[in-house]
């Protein structure tokens, strides 16, 4: 039997093979960092000097790049608005990246700014379009998911609610996995919105965080069985996000809980969509140790400001340190 040091590094090396097809929202988001002055003499307002801006790409986004560090070559599709915004994604590339972008002429694509100051987050500004995309560009989502899904390893749903996951489209989706019998991921949020999360009983794996899960069973606290939600989802594979006490996953009827990585957390954003990337390039023969991995990676993507990933090399150091 292999020692789960050298399960875990042959784990990680497989995800270079993987092949993941990507469906789902973008969001562009901004991070503007500042120093505090003081208040307003007019009003009761902080005035801040601006010290830099950061623009990076989010929601399905990161997931596609949390994919590729890690290594695995990816196909997104993803709708764009015909603005400013969408035309920033013409500099989103990679030598193992395939992007189908889908523009709706009618819509505006997501950006949400943060104003941090003096390392407290101030003020966050949501620019929304969450309305459902027309028949005309699901249709064209719907195409290029036919052609993508004949050569992937798995599919990701990453559903951020911003109306490109129509009912329909949840649907169609759904019945195409089935057919190409491709292992299928879904992270649909509830944010603030309600949960659509029982329309994805087609697919193979569904994550959820505690708060999504107390929206199917109002019961769950992270302890326990599974067993309301398997039932209520139709799914035997369900891994709850529990924050900082790790996870808890009910994979094939097996309950498997896993720590969190103990971490300084600067900026919690995004640490969901690592562990879902992650999670979604793991050996399934060997789920323990695949959670942990996705627990780690998640729990890495915490340790700095702002939507970017952790590098692979801190990955690898971490599981290096490792005591069998």
């Amino acid at each position: 039997m292999k020692k789960p040091q050298a399960l875990y590094t042959e784990i990680i090396g497989g995800f270079e093979h993987k092949k993941v097809l990507l469906i789902g929202d973008v969001i562009l988001d901004v991070y503007v960092y500042g120093k505090a002055l003081g208040i307003s003499s007019e009003t009761p307002t902080i005035v801040a000097e601006e010290l830099r801006t950061d623009v990076s790409f989010g929601g399905s986004s990161l997931v596609a790049r949390n994919l590729l560090e890690l290594g695995a070559s990816v196909t997104f599709i993803a709708v764009l608005g015909l603005d400013g915004e969408a035309k920033l994604y013409n500099g989103f590339s990679h030598e193992k990246l395939t992007t189908r972008f889908i523009i709706d002429k009618t819509r505006r694509t997501t950006a949400k700014k943060r104003f941090w100051i003096d390392g407290y987050k101030l003020l966050q500004l949501d620019r929304l379009d969450n309305r459902d995309i027309g028949a005309g560009v699901a249709r064209s989502v719907i195409a290029g998911i036919k052609t993508a899904i004949r050569d992937c390893d798995a599919v990701i749903i990453s559903d951020n609610r911003h109306g490109m996951m129509t009912d329909g489209l949840i649907k169609e989706t759904g019945r195409l996995v089935r057919r190409s019998r491709v292992p299928s991921f879904v992270d649909s949020q509830v944010s603030q919105r309600e949960s659509n999360i029982l329309k994805y009983r087609d697919f193979s794996f569904i994550c959820l965080n505690i708060e999504e899960a107390k929206q199917i069973d109002p019961d769950f606290t992270g302890e326990g069985t599974f067993e309301r939600l398997e039932r209520k989802l139709e799914k035997a594979n369900i891994c709850v996000k529990l924050g900082d006490k790790g996870s808890v996953a009910s994979i094939g009827g097996r309950l498997i809980r896993t720590p969190a990585v103990k971490a300084k957390a600067v900026d919690t954003c995004g640490a969901g969509d690592a562990f879902l990337s992650a999670l979604s390039l793991g050996d399934f023969e060997h789920p323990a140790e695949s959670l942990f991995i996705a627990n780690v990676w998640a729990g890495l993507s915490v340790t700095r400001h702002g939507i970017n990933p952790p590098e692979k090399k801190e990955l690898l150091r971490y599981i290096g340190n490792l005591k069998d």
